[in-house]
């Protein structure tokens, strides 16, 4: 979840005037036809030949290529759902900002974006996981060792009997204006929704925003009157970033897709830890637990704040007792092994079964559609 900070204050308001200002469905790539322009040629499509899909509208210059894309729409859609190709995570792009590279179409927030990803596109885009491992006895090593986690955590009775999960801290960010203080509070009202708060002081005025995932959508919600749905092609990261969590990620253990394999043992930093992957739903992380059981780290593919593709480990310390169960305070985050001080953060509070209105977890009825 820590990597949503930066994602949420850089992509987010970078995404907003595309979320504000987007119908239903969008007109793609200036009416120009997809299968043509990966072919290289920038051939205006037809009003009478068109294909609703992802959000967005496609106009085709010839039966045969609307055809052709209605065949394997994901080889010529705009690819990322329609996310800018850079930043990913919930960064909306702009479907008249397009570019073809590698025979897929991409699009973009911001014309910098653009710029970025054309010199270096490998440095933005994702590579396909590894597949878990399939062996039975290191699934059953790591359903040991995630019981050994569970247990140094408080147990199974008061892991799975939270009702609501909720911690705080506050960052001090450099900003063009000078450095502002950002307190951020983020809350689980478990089973399936979460809400980040984010508070700021800056030149005198008082600034709020929150995030919102629950099954019935995804939301930015900007002060206290406007809230603006997030693109569908979001979720997965959005459902990422809060659920990997350690708490949030072990409630899911007995859930029906839920995949874990132990790999081979390593280290972070002076630490020895048993490496065990683990999948469910969106996620995909390996936690590294240490000779106490505790969860000592995390590692995972995402984005910095740059939309640089990389691998993130998070290190847990600083456990303190909280109603009967040891929770980490003190985040320490790297990125492809550089120190990444906006992902580290010392808790200042953790809170557990606090009832929660479920307003919260709702857009207001003055929501932009």
């Amino acid at each position: 979840m820590y990597s949503l900070l930066c994602s949420l204050l850089a992509t987010l308001l970078t995404a907003m005037p595309i979320a504000q200002s987007m119908p239903e469905a969008a007109d793609a790539l200036d009416g120009l036809d997809p299968v043509m322009l990966i072919a290289g040629k920038e051939v205006p499509g037809k009003s009478a030949l068109t294909v609703r899909r992802g959000g967005f509208i496609y106009l085709f210059s010839t039966a045969e290529t609307k055809a052709t894309f209605e065949g394997d729409p994901g080889k010529y859609e705009i690819q990322l759902g329609g996310l800018c190709a850079r930043m990913g995570k919930t960064a909306g792009g702009n479907p008249s900002d397009f570019l073809v590279h590698d025979g897929k179409i991409y699009v973009f927030g911001s014309d910098a974006c653009h710029t970025k990803f054309a010199a270096a596109p490998a440095k933005y885009l994702a590579q396909a996981p590894e597949p878990m491992p399939s062996s039975t006895a290191a699934a059953a090593k790591a359903r040991q060792l995630l019981d050994r986690a569970v247990a140094a955590m408080g147990g199974a009775g008061r892991l799975d009997g939270l009702s609501s999960y909720a911690e705080s801290f506050s960052q001090v960010q450099a900003r063009p204006q000078g450095e502002v203080t950002v307190v951020t509070k983020t809350l689980w009202n478990f089973p399936d929704r979460v809400r980040q708060e984010r508070n700021m002081t800056m030149q005198g005025k008082a600034m709020s925003s929150a995030t919102i995932l629950s099954p019935q959508g995804m939301w930015f919600v900007s002060g206290q009157a406007e809230a603006y749905p997030i693109r569908a092609a979001a979720r997965p990261s959005l459902e990422q970033d809060f659920g990997r969590h350690p708490v949030a990620l072990l409630r899911h253990r007995r859930d029906a897709d839920f995949k874990t394999s132990a790999l081979v043992p390593g280290s972070v930093g002076e630490v020895t830890i048993e490496n065990v992957r683990v999948q469910t739903g969106s996620v995909d992380v390996t936690l590294g637990i240490g000779a106490s059981g505790r969860i000592h780290s995390a590692t995972f593919h995402d984005r910095n704040a740059e939309g640089e593709v990389g691998t993130r480990t998070v290190v847990y310390s600083d456990f303190r007792a909280v109603e009967g169960m040891q929770l980490p305070y003190v985040i320490r985050a790297t990125f492809n092994g550089a120190p990444e001080p906006q992902q580290s953060m010392t808790l200042d509070a953790i809170t557990l079964n606090a009832a929660i209105d479920p307003v919260l977890f709702a857009p207001n009825s003055q929501a932009k559609r």
